[in-house]
């Protein structure tokens, strides 16, 4: 009797639910992000009272009469909801997460989006109910942490990060070390410019020269990194063709310079009691344009972190 040879089981695709709500909320972070910088740039933090008991409201059910009475309560408001959509997305990809993706990486990775989500949300909750000026300067600032563990779930869950092996790269330590120090420079920028916009808001006008100094000496400083970082990545593509670093580096270029000529004009119009809407668009697309600026540079220290040299032999997938 000929006896069957038994076959290994095939290993199960991997379950698309995890990414495709990462995915969803990480595009929610761009409405999010255009109605907070316009909460900063037209001062309407304080617009709507209260937080979840929002002028007697329960804060999702806020009447749509009161919602779209001004400007400053229309942004104001829906950056709030935007939050809480935020919020709901990142919980629902938390059980997928956990459900349907066994990498241990990948779950503590998005429960700490999560973490971060909800630490962003009670700063800016608490900002309202103190009325602190400090807390809207915290509550700008740690957003672009939010951004940067955003990016890294994204990339983590995307299919080329879990079909990658180890990426060969002949100066793979220095372009570790380059891409890390690229993504902190520009975090600490972008909180040198929210510094910047809330003292433009409040009128600390004895402040303002010493801090748009000091937020253009950062940008010449991110610039001196990005742009090498930029050239490096280009370097490596040429020995790992089929990763990512090409792409990396072409939009790190794009965004670095979109942001100098936005922070310019920016500059140049800012007139904090008279915003009008020129003004608002291009303080508004700053903003983003530095958000998309630390996601690309947190994406490219991820891929980066997968280089070893190239004489290194590595098997298998992370």
């Amino acid at each position: 009797m000929a006896s069957s040879a038994s076959t290994p089981s095939a290993v199960p695709a991997p379950s698309p639910w995890p990414r495709r709500l990462i995915v969803a909320a990480g595009l929610v972070l761009l409405p999010l992000f255009a109605f907070g910088g316009s909460v900063t740039t037209l001062g309407a933090g304080m617009a709507v009272t209260g937080w979840w008991n929002a002028e007697g409201s329960f804060m999702p059910f806020f009447p749509i009469d009161k919602w779209f009475r001004d400007l400053g309560t229309f942004v104001e408001h829906s950056h709030r909801q935007f939050g809480l959509v935020l919020g709901l997305l990142m919980i629902a990809a938390v059980v997928a997460t956990w459900l349907r993706d066994p990498r241990p990486s990948a779950r503590w990775l998005v429960a700490g989006a999560l973490a971060a989500i909800g630490l962003q949300g009670w700063i800016g909750g608490s900002r309202v109910l103190e009325n602190s000026p400090g807390l809207a300067f915290l509550h700008g600032t740690f957003s672009q942490f939010v951004i940067a563990v955003m990016a890294a779930a994204w990339v983590h869950q995307s299919a080329a990060w879990r079909a990658s092996a180890s990426l060969p790269f002949t100066q793979s330590a220095r372009l570790r070390r380059l891409a890390i120090l690229t993504t902190v420079i520009v975090f600490v920028q972008i909180g040198l410019g929210a510094w910047y916009r809330h003292a433009l808001r409040t009128g600390l006008e004895g402040n303002l020269h010493m801090r748009i100094g000091i937020h253009m000496l950062g940008a010449i400083a991110v610039l001196g990194h990005v742009l090498p970082l930029a050239k490096r990545l280009r370097a490596a593509a040429t020995e790992a063709p089929a990763s990512p670093f090409a792409s990396l580096a072409k939009g790190l270029t794009l965004l670095v310079v979109a942001q100098l000529v936005l922070g310019l004009v920016a500059w140049m119009i800012a007139r904090p009691e008279d915003v009008d809407f020129f003004q608002w668009l291009v303080a508004t697309a700053h903003v983003l344009g530095g958000a998309l600026l630390l996601a690309w540079c947190v994406a490219a220290a991820m891929w980066a972190s997968r280089t070893v040299p190239s004489n290194v032999v590595v098997a298998g997938v992370r």
